[in-house]
């Protein structure tokens, strides 16, 4: 009987890897163990957030132990790109592949109400839209608009004595929010504040200020882009024309329909006495700027006061074909030429 030969060598091999797979076992559970069980808590997830940001919250809610663990587990899993934003109601203990799953199929509070602004939206429209759905009254949340105090960078240069209709208008996000029931209106504006934020780069913001622009100027041109443009394309010649009028000497008015709607309400055809009408929003009767934006802008909208085409146009006027198109002209005796087209464009 031959006696077995050991290898000492291998044995110690196997040894070394087995208790580092135990180590790694270890670590591995410690890393993505549930916290204990609790009462359930409430986690908002904003518009736009980042899987770090969702991560941090969960971790600030106690709902997880490690922000890596969550991060490497929704990556891994392909749910990164499919947590949704809204207000969940999650308990302690779940563990982070419910967590993740809960987010990822939008499992929200029965509580919350998920709703879209439009771009274009004035902030009164947005109030309305709120009290509608139970979020929180108008009279509270223009209240909010016009007297609360809220930090960010970009709104810094708002003029603290403009004669604003809303202070805040232009500054609340155009997006699909989730909100409870009954949330307050300070709320509702930082979460909308700062969802603009996240959409605005910092390169923007900069180049604004290397033409010499304000962001406040910005977001004053965006909103009147954004009501007068129907045609995505067009956005960034709007916005040159605008500017062109500005940078004009004698100084020209720029003479914005929309400018007047936001004073006199929406109407598909102006009055010459609504032309007149007093106020510093006015474009006909004055010129310059309005005191801030008219509406909420979108993005492209924004890009475009950012970023204008450049070109020698100081008028445009809708086609009147239904396409909504506009014809644009660099001489008033172009823009009265194309003024008899759109009349005889309409049905």
């Amino acid at each position: 009987m031959r006696a077995v030969r050991l290898d000492w060598r291998k044995i110690g091999i196997i040894g070394c890897c087995a208790v580092l797979l135990a180590i790694g076992l270890g670590a591995a559970y410690a890393w993505f163990r549930p916290v204990p069980p609790a009462a359930p808590v409430t986690v908002t997830v904003a518009p736009g957030s980042t899987v770090s940001e969702i991560a941090a919250q969960l971790q600030k809610a106690g709902l997880i132990r490690h922000t890596s663990a969550f991060q490497f587990y929704v990556w891994a899993t392909g749910l990164a790109p499919r947590l949704q934003a809204g207000q969940y109601r999650l308990t302690p203990g779940t563990g982070i592949p419910g967590l993740a799953a809960a987010l990822a199929e939008g499992r929200t509070s029965p509580d919350s109400v998920r709703i879209t602004i439009p771009e274009g939206y004035t902030v009164e429209q947005v109030a309305k839209v709120l009290e509608s759905r139970g979020i929180c009254s108008r009279e509270a949340f223009l209240q909010e608009v016009d007297h609360g105090r809220f930090e960010s960078p970009l709104l810094s240069t708002i003029p603290a004595d403009a004669p604003f209709r809303h202070r805040l208008e232009g500054y609340l996000f155009p997006d699909t929010y989730v909100w409870m029931k009954g949330t307050p209106p300070r709320t509702v504006i930082e979460q909308m504040i700062r969802n603009l934020e996240r959409h605005i780069p910092p390169s923007w913001v900069e180049t604004a200020a290397k033409e010499g622009r304000t962001w406040h100027e910005i977001m004053t041109v965006a909103s009147m882009v954004e009501r007068e443009a129907k045609v995505p394309a067009e956005r960034p010649i709007i916005a040159g024309v605008i500017y062109n009028r500005l940078a004009q000497r004698p100084a020209m008015p720029l003479q914005i329909d929309a400018t007047v709607q936001y004073v006199v309400g929406q109407k598909e055809v102006l009055t010459f006495e609504d032309l007149r009408v007093p106020s510093p929003y006015n474009t006909y009767a004055r010129t310059g700027l309005p005191p801030g934006p008219i509406a909420n802008p979108g993005l492209e909208s924004i890009r475009a006061a950012v970023f204008p085409s450049s070109h020698s146009y100081y008028y445009y006027v809708a086609k009147g074909d239904g396409s909504g198109e506009h014809y644009f002209a660099q001489t008033y005796a172009e823009h009265l030429d194309n003024e008899k087209k759109a009349q005889a464009s309409r049905p």
